[in-house]
């Protein structure tokens, strides 16, 4: 009984170990047919995309445009059919005779239908007149990670929606691409749909680009006067995306936002002036005569108007920017009134978009610099410390436009993960009344009538009205000859009159006259408005 349970045992013992063995022989076999299989491939990356940006209305504002991509199998075969293309089109192309495996080439004119070539159309990320550069940034040289603008800031979420193309090669013993077998196409996650919506609108954003084409440097901006939604933002020179080294180059400093950058802003702000002065009690049609100058303790402000404007009030005032009758305003009310409600519009505060894309904050004068009436003279007609941004008086404006309530600046609409539906929406603030409807309503009618009757006559629109007030903000910076100061030319207004729906900044650095200069770029930019919108 001994020895047969012996014999069983190792019997039993024989036959377990003959099952491992095939379980690894199988084990290992597969192993090394994966192994096999991939020596006996190869992979080449065509194209990379990353999450999309789109507009409000969720109309891409990247990704619009095609490039030619040509995948190339070394062979005499494939070098033949470029050969000949390329007789045909004049194109040079750069091919690699040394090389074994299969490589990209990016023909310009040439199309090319050949065994050992495949073409294909793939994603441009920026356009050749790319749309809002400034907003959406660039990637940096690696091509991988946002390293400006929206690019950047919601890099994270932009490049969980990466995807590539590849084309999968069979080799031969050798590692050639074997010409007998067409390469397999493997997509992952290629141009997945998923982004960032910004309330940019690229049809508003166009109109404005086009208006500002002739400007050599300036900025405008377009804001919704309920929401604060930026609906385009425009800042020249602009830069090319697609060759950021030849940018760098420009002495007009390209890469600067100057819709996000602040500047002595003169006349505009003629407008907080008038709110602060009616919302403590200043009548509207209380008179005041000017001769042409005023004098603040010793400190004379001369009237652009040298001979003076005689007598004329608030509305009459802002119609013919007279300086004096604004400082006088501004003595009679207080500078600190003043730049409390100028703080409280959004003065001397940054817009933040998002940690890594926000604005200047400008300037506002000290409370103790304003206890010195020559102080609050310049203050009150928009000179000496005050500085603002194109985004801040479009606030400015906004007030005035929608009956007294701040609005804050907003450029990221939300996020959508299919390219038609925006599932995640970012904050909107609760507005606060800064001024009454009463003085929001004699505001307007006074900056509709300076469009109709005063020196913003070149900004009436082609159909219906507008409301705006120009601007010549000297700067104190000179020319290189010494003698003539650089003026910055503006104009700030509301469309249409009757219902405002936007809030419009123009600004044209070193433009003189912002009734000559800017009054003209507003009146294009509402036109286009109500062509596309209204």
């Amino acid at each position: 009984m001994g020895k047969r349970t012996v014999a069983i045992y190792f019997t039993v013992i024989i036959l377990f170990t003959g099952i491992l063995c095939r379980i690894y022989a199988l084990s290992m076999g597969d192993s090394l047919a994966s192994v096999a299989h991939a020596q006996s491939s190869y992979l080449l990356d065509v194209d990379n995309t990353r999450g999309m940006i789109y507009d409000c209305n969720l109309k891409p504002l990247v990704g619009t445009e095609r490039r030619s991509v040509a995948a190339v199998q070394p062979s005499p075969e494939a070098f033949t059919a470029l050969a000949e293309a390329a007789q045909e089109t004049g194109e040079a192309f750069n091919l690699d005779g040394k090389n074994t495996k299969p490589y990209l080439i990016t023909p310009e004119k040439t199309a090319v239908y050949a065994k050992g070539v495949e073409m294909f159309d793939a994603v441009k990320r920026y356009g050749t007149w790319q749309i809002a550069p400034h907003i959406i940034g660039y990637l940096n040289p690696g091509k991988t990670d946002g390293a400006a603008g929206i690019e950047m800031a919601y890099n994270a979420y932009l490049k969980q929606h990466s995807g590539k193309l590849q084309l999968r090669y069979r080799l031969d013993a050798l590692g050639r691409a074997m010409l007998s077998e067409a390469p397999e196409i493997v997509q992952d996650n290629y141009q997945d749909k998923g982004g960032v919506a910004l309330t940019l609108d690229a049809d508003i954003q166009r109109v404005a680009e086009r208006a500002m084409q002739q400007v050599e440097k300036g900025a405008a901006v377009v804001m919704d006067v309920n929401t604060g939604d930026i609906k385009a933002s425009v800042s020249v020179p602009v830069f090319d995306p697609n060759n950021l080294a030849a940018s760098l180059k420009n002495p007009a400093s390209p890469f600067v936002n100057r819709a996000f950058s602040q500047y002595s802003v003169g006349s505009t702000f003629k407008l907080v002036t008038a709110a602060a002065a009616l919302e403590n009690g200043f009548g509207r049609y209380t008179p005041y005569y000017c001769n042409g100058y005023i004098d603040v303790e010793g400190n004379r402000f001369n009237c652009h108007w040298r001979t003076g404007h005689g007598e004329l009030d608030l509305q009459r005032a802002i119609e013919v920017s007279c300086n004096p009758f604004f400082i006088h305003l501004g003595l009679e009310t207080g500078g600190k009134r003043i730049a409390s409600l100028a703080r409280d519009i959004g003065f001397g505060k940054a817009a933040v978009f998002s940690d890594d894309i926000r604005t200047q904050s400008g300037t506002l004068p000290r409370d103790d610099e304003l206890e010195q009436p020559a102080a609050v003279g310049n203050f009150s007609f928009g000179q000496g410390r005050l500085t603002a941004t194109p985004i801040q008086i479009a606030q400015m404006i906004s007030v005035i436009a929608n009956g007294g309530y701040t609005v804050t600046p907003r450029l990221v609409e939300g996020f959508t993960e299919d390219g038609e539906t925006i599932a995640q929406h970012t904050t909107v603030y609760a507005p606060n009344r800064v001024i009454n409807e009463r003085t929001s309503r004699i505001l307007r009618e006074a900056l509709v009538s300076n469009v109709v009757n005063g020196s913003g006559k070149a900004a009436t629109p082609m159909n219906g009205l507008a409301g705006g007030k120009t601007a010549s903000a000297q700067t104190g910076i000179y020319e290189s000859d010494g003698e003539t100061e650089i003026v910055h030319a503006w104009f700030a207004g509301y469309y249409p009159a009757e219902t405002p729906l936007y809030a419009i900044v123009v600004l044209v650095e070193g433009g003189d006259s912002g009734g000559d200069t800017a009054a003209p770029i507003f009146k294009e930019i509402t036109d286009g408005i109500y062509l596309s919108k209204l």
